[in-house]
């Protein structure tokens, strides 16, 4: 044996007594192989990111919190039937939605009708009441007309010989900033058989003496007259803060009236020349209003025009300056809305009221320009114009929600009256109307409100129409 040799073997033995005489070592586990990294070049899949956290969940929880309170949460169940019972009478309406989605027809509506820019269109437009019939025409928009955002539009509708109207409409955009707005509205309208009731609050009279004077005696029967109204308006909207605005308008108008050829003709049962206003009404209206408006959407994945939270709040109040030595008179109203938004989808509650009224006797109105309650924008349930005298005021209940992007479901109950003065105001003798809405939208815009309604009186009113019941009504009209 080497000296070599020798020195390995005393070295291994005194490596052997150590191990001997040492504690003992627990075993540890094998490292697991390394996880193979994909090349930098390549996207993530699926795979490669099994298990991590979701964008905004880091922190490893998943759930989401509810921060609705018990309040809300209570009443969402009180309307979960009524929605679910609504939802299946709707359901046929999920193939047009269903092909909506799967042909792609708002592209193609945008694509016919539309520049490329959409700023400058050509919209179908229809409208139907039961009581007053169908109308169809056409409606040309321009929202960018000379680069400042100046919108203009002009409109023609026809529904039968005597039916028909045009109208447009003007205003200056942003060319005098974002506080000042100038429009310009102006209208043509022959209307074959328009409804006239009688005045006050009174039910139908059967077998009434004829004729008889409307203000002198309670008789209520639905008879039809012909109106032709040429219109023009000016006004100046001035936006004092961001949602405070002060409206001034000037209205000259023309109508006139004579006997309808459909139905009952007023003549049959009302003495026309006992009317005020008959057989024409020539005035000058000059009208102020105060407006507070927080209205509008939660977020951008609701249409624009669809409310689902804020305040509005309107007093307006003009003087109507007739001519020929006719007695001028005041008009005046209250205008409130809110939206309480109850969930996602949106689910939201709408409340409202609106009142309206005119100073001096009756016979000083124009029969046709008496606040009238009745029809889609007001107490829905009942005939256009069912109710008309010196003071009239309602309120709303309404409870809606989405059924898809661009179409919404609503149920509402509508209750109110006319009161010949304000100092007969009264909770007796209220007019309730209860029904079903369907609202359709664009992107940024409302498209129509389809309503099937009834009331506590009975009787069924289905009415089609562009404007929905929350838009200010046009005393003044603009976009």
């Amino acid at each position: 044996m080497t000296v070599q040799e020798s020195r390995l073997k005393i070295a291994h033995a005194a490596l052997a007594a150590l191990a001997a005489t040492a504690p003992p070592v627990a075993a540890q586990p094998a490292p697991a192989p390394a996880a193979e990294q994909p090349p930098a070049n390549r996207e993530l899949t699926a795979a490669d990111v099994a298990g991590a956290p979701q964008p905004g969940a880091e922190s490893g929880r998943t759930d989401v919190e509810d921060r609705d309170s018990t309040a809300r949460r209570a009443l969402r169940g009180v309307l979960y039937v009524p929605k679910v019972l609504v939802e299946i009478v709707l359901a046929p309406f999920q193939v047009p939605v269903w092909a909506y989605d799967r042909y792609h027809l708002k592209e193609l509506y945008y694509r016919w009708f539309y520049n490329e820019d959409r700023t400058i269109g050509l919209i179908p437009t229809a409208s139907y009441a039961s009581e007053l019939g169908f109308t169809a025409g056409l409606k040309f928009l321009d929202t960018d007309l000379a680069g400042q955002r100046e919108y203009l539009w002009a409109s023609a509708q026809a529904g039968g010989a005597y039916q028909y109207a045009f109208a447009g409409y003007l205003d200056s955009g942003d060319r005098l900033g974002d506080h000042l707005l100038l429009s310009l509205y102006g209208e043509y309208v022959k209307r074959p058989k328009d409804i006239f009731y009688g005045i006050g609050n009174h039910d139908e009279t059967e077998n009434p003496p004829f004729p008889v004077d409307p203000y002198t005696t309670d008789v209520t029967v639905k008879t039809r007259f012909r109106q032709r109204i040429q219109r023009f308006v000016g006004s100046i909207d001035w936006r004092i803060f961001d949602d405070l605005h002060l409206v001034t308008s000037n209205e000259l108008t023309d109508r006139q009236f004579s006997p309808s050829t459909t139905g009952t003709p007023i003549n049959d049962v009302f003495n026309p020349m006992t009317l005020a206003g008959w057989p024409s009404a020539y005035y000058d209206y000059i009208e102020g209003a105060l407006r507070y408006d927080t209205r509008g959407r939660y977020n951008l994945f609701e249409p624009a025009a669809f409310y689902s939270l804020g305040t509005l709040a309107e007093l307006w109040g003009g003087r109507n300056f007739r001519f020929r030595d006719n007695p001028d008179y005041w008009r005046y109203g209250l205008n409130l809305q809110h939206f309480f938004r109850l969930g996602e989808s949106p689910r939201v509650i709408m409340l409202r009221f609106r009142g309206e009224g005119v100073t001096g006797a009756t016979t000083d109105v124009p029969f046709a320009m008496l606040p009238v309650l009745g029809g889609p924008l007001s107490l829905r349930g009942y005939p256009p114009e069912r109710f008309r005298d010196r003071v009239a005021m309602f309120g709303t209940v309404e409870y809606s929600w989405d059924l898809a992007y661009w179409v919404a479901a609503a149920l509402f109950t509508d209750v109110g009256r006319v009161y010949h003065s304000l100092d007969d105001l009264t909770g007796n003798g209220m007019r309730a109307g209860f029904g079903l809405s369907l609202r359709f939208y664009g992107e940024n815009s409302f498209w129509l409100d389809a309503t099937l309604a009834t009331s506590v009186d009975g009787g069924v009113q289905g009415t089609v129409t562009f404007d929905p019941i929350y838009f200010i009504r046009p005393r003044v009209r603009r976009r």
